[in-house]
């Protein structure tokens, strides 16, 4: 199965789809416009518990997916994934170093994975009961990287998913392209990976009801805890986006924000953000972001193998492509379970400034 393919299906399973609403308006907010003024760099940084473990892919490696097992890729069941939370303690964590670097080579701005999918928040949220309020003592990594970003002269941004497997565990199915219309042979898999009979059990109003409020709980946290956030990364929607948090909402607490498009529906935010492991072949004609994996094997984030990176050629096209057609480059790296980078991103950041340059 092709990279475009396997976004595609992960896109549909948290609920990226196309827009089925109108009426947002793009920010006009003088301290947004650094977004629209291409090319703009961004650094994603793809962290959480999953690298405790060393070969999972945040939130992914909890499925029962049987081409990733067939390659021989880490799978670990929900339960076992969850689990890790126990162990993760990222004592080198300092995300000065990495973003000062970004800054060097001519980046403008970040996006930490504040809560994935896994449903694990790096902040200690009042909201639910799964966060750092919960392990760790309660350490604000979330804080440390936002301070960080000022110091070293980034844009902060914060990457929410508003799916949380972990709270809806008992209505989904943890077996990677489980039935569907085309096959509907294959059987739903629980959080240990055992197949389920029939179909899933129906999602109760009153759960959805909490869920919702959880949710929206720990945007408006990241929303007023934390400075100005420059930009707002949702990946993923809800079954009813009327009960999301609305835009003016966000813009209340911070007018300046940038917002892209995934909460509401494709093409409802102020950039588009659906070009992710692919560039476009065409003009988009409107603000878009491409979100690269800038290291290479695993997935989005750390595993044993993520310490080398893309060669310069590649990240250079990608960059010329944004630059042609005024789109920004948002390049994915992943730190370790301790909180590191390896030299190799030291590297790549520092040939691609230097690469940068020249072009400009």
């Amino acid at each position: 199965m092709s990279k475009n393919n396997i976004v595609s299906e992960q896109h549909a399973m948290i609920g990226n789809t196309f827009a089925h609403s109108e009426g947002f308006t793009r920010t006009t907010h003088p301290g947004a416009k650094w977004f629209y003024e291409p090319v703009q760099l961004g650094l994603f940084i793809h962290f959480g518990i999953s690298a405790v473990h060393g070969d999972l892919d945040i939130s992914w490696g909890m499925m029962d997916d049987p081409v990733r097992r067939a390659k021989g890729n880490g799978i670990a069941t929900p339960r076992q994934y969850w689990a890790l939370a126990e162990k993760f303690d990222p004592k080198d964590y300092d995300p000065e170093k990495w973003l000062t670097a970004a800054k060097e080579a001519g980046f403008s701005y970040a996006v930490l994975t504040t809560r994935h999918h896994d449903g694990f928040a790096l902040w200690p949220s009042d909201a639910g009961d799964f966060s750092t309020k919960n392990y760790m003592n309660g350490r604000d990594l979330v804080r440390e990287y936002a301070d960080a970003c000022r110091k070293a002269g980034l844009k902060v941004g914060f990457y929410y998913s508003p799916p949380d497997w972990r709270f809806d565990q008992k209505y989904r199915s943890f077996a990677y392209g489980s039935r569907t219309e085309a096959h509907p042979e294959r059987p739903h898999g629980d959080i240990d990976h055992n197949p389920i009979e029939g179909d899933l059990p129906e999602m109760p109003e009153e759960h959805f009801s909490r869920y919702i409020e959880y949710v929206n709980a720990q945007i408006r946290e990241l929303l007023t805890n934390y400075g100005q956030v420059d930009l707002l990364w949702f990946d993923g929607s809800v079954k009813d986006v009327k009960c999301a948090i609305s835009i003016d909402e966000i813009r209340a607490l911070q007018p300046q924000i940038v917002v892209n498009d995934r909460l509401w529906g494709w093409g409802i935010g102020d950039y588009c953000s659906r070009f992710e492991c692919q560039l476009p072949k065409e003009d988009p004609g409107m603000p878009w972001e491409t979100c690269q994996i800038w290291h290479v094997g695993g997935g989005w984030s750390w595993v044993k193998n993520a310490d080398k990176y893309r060669d310069l050629e590649t990240t250079l096209h990608q960059y010329e492509v944004c630059k042609k057609w005024g789109g920004n480059l948002l390049l994915n790296v992943a730190p370790d379970a301790n909180g590191n980078l390896p030299e190799a991103y030291y590297k790549s950041v520092k040939e691609f400034g230097e690469a940068i340059k020249e072009i400009k």
